[in-house]
C-alpha cells in the first residue's frame, strides 16, 4: 500500500466519502416533500407545483406527505430529525421560522441551528379589511372609528403574523382593538363577512373575492408596495405607517446537514420550477407572488426577519407559554 493510504488518510477518505457519494449520486431514490399543514390550502398547493416540476426535471418523484398538526410543528420537527440526506425536505411559511421560536420555549426543534432554508418559494400580501357595513373607507377613518367605540379584530390564531399585525397597528396608531383568535383563516373569514368581527388582517389570496364581491372592504395593504391586484389600495406606509411592512412567505426547507452540494442541486431544480411560466402564472392566479431565491439569499433573509419578528414578538408581548 502506498504511503497516501495510510491508516490516517484512509481514515480522512472515508469520513468524506458517505456526503461526496450521495452527492454525486443524488437522487436515485424519491423526495419525500412535507407541507405541515392539511390537504387544499395555499401551502400545499405550492408544494405540488413545486414538487411535479423538480421531480420531472430530476426524474425522481417528488412525493407530497402532508403532517399537519401543532400550528406546522409536527411537519417542520419531522424535516429537522430526518436523516441528512436530502430525500426528506419540508416546505413552511413565516411562522415556522421567525415567529414561532420567539413564542415559546417548547418548540421541538431549533429554526436556526435544526434547520436549512432551500428557497424562497413565494410571497402573500396581507390586507386590512373590514365589513362591508363598517364605515370606515380608509385607515385614518377606521382609527378615528376606534377611538370613538370599541372595536376587534379577527386572527386565524394568537401568535400567527395577522395577529401580530392588529396589534402592531394598535400600537402604531395608539387604539385598543380587542383581540379575538379563531382555529385557522376560514372561520375568522366567515365571522367577519358575517359582521360579528369588524376587523381583520388577512392574507391577499383569502379575502380578494370578498373584497371584490363587496363583502369586505379592503384599507390598506401591509407590505412596503401596493398588491397588483389592488392597484388602489394603498399600503400602510403611504396612510402613514412607517416601516410597516408585513408579509406570509414560504420556503424550502431541509435538515441543517445536508450536504452543500445537495442543497445546491435541490435549489437549483426548484428556481428552475419557479421560473416556469405555467408555475408563475398558477401562483399569481392564487394572489402569491413567485420569489425564488439563491442558498445565500434565503439564510441572510432567514436569519433578518427572525431577529426583527423577534422584536415584534417581545413589543406586542404576544406568548404561547
Amino acid at each position: 500500500m502506498s504511503r497516501f493510504w495510510s491508516t490516517p488518510f484512509l481514515a480522512l477518505f472515508l469520513a468524506v466519502l458517505p456526503a461526496w457519494a450521495s452527492a454525486q449520486g443524488f437522487p436515485n431514490k424519491p423526495i419525500r416533500l412535507i407541507v405541515p399543514y392539511p390537504a387544499g390550502g395555499a401551502t400545499d398547493m405550492m408544494a405540488r407545483l413545486v414538487a411535479l416540476k423538480v421531480g420531472e426535471s430530476l426524474k425522481q418523484q417528488v412525493l407530497v406527505d402532508n403532517k399537519p398538526g401543532a400550528g406546522g410543528n409536527i411537519g417542520v420537527e419531522m424535516v429537522a430529525k430526518a436523516p441528512p440526506d436530502g430525500y426528506t425536505i419540508g416546505i413552511s411559511a413565516t411562522n415556522s421560522f421567525a415567529i414561532n421560536p420567539h413564542l415559546t420555549k417548547k418548540l421541538p426543534y431549533d429554526a436556526l441551528k435544526d434547520l436549512t432554508q432551500i428557497s424562497m418559494i413565494g410571497v402573500i400580501p396581507n390586507v386590512i379589511v373590514v365589513n362591508a357595513e363598517v364605515p370606515a373607507r380608509n385607515m385614518a377613518e377606521l382609527v378615528a372609528l376606534a377611538k370613538k367605540q370599541p372595536l376587534a379584530y379577527a386572527s386565524p390564531g394568537q401568535g400567527t403574523s395577522l395577529h401580530l399585525a392588529g396589534e402592531l397597528l394598535n400600537d402604531a396608531a395608539g387604539i385598543n382593538m380587542t383581540h379575538v383568535p379563531y382555529k385557522g383563516d376560514v372561520p375568522a373569514l366567515q365571522d367577519v363577512i358575517g359582521g360579528r368581527v369588524p376587523v381583520m388582517t388577512s392574507n391577499l389570496a383569502g379575502v380578494l373575492p370578498h373584497v371584490r364581491s363587496g363583502k369586505l372592504r379592503a384599507l390598506a395593504v401591509t407590505t412596503a408596495k401596493r398588491a397588483t391586484q389592488l392597484p388602489d389600495v394603498p399600503t400602510m406606509m403611504e396612510a402613514g405607517y412607517k416601516d410597516f411592512d408585513i408579509s406570509v412567505w414560504f420556503t424550502i426547507f431541509s435538515a441543517s446537514a445536508v450536504p452543500r452540494d445537495v442543497l445546491e442541486i435541490l435549489n437549483r431544480e426548484i428556481q428552475r420550477a419557479l421560473n416556469a411560466p405555467d408555475v408563475q402564472q398558477r401562483l399569481r392566479e392564487a394572489n402569491i407572488e413567485p420569489a425564488p431565491t439563491s442558498l445565500e439569499q434565503i439564510r441572510l433573509y432567514t436569519l433578518a426577519e427572525h431577529e426583527r419578528w423577534g422584536r415584534i414578538v417581545k413589543k406586542t408581548g404576544a406568548t404561547w407559554d
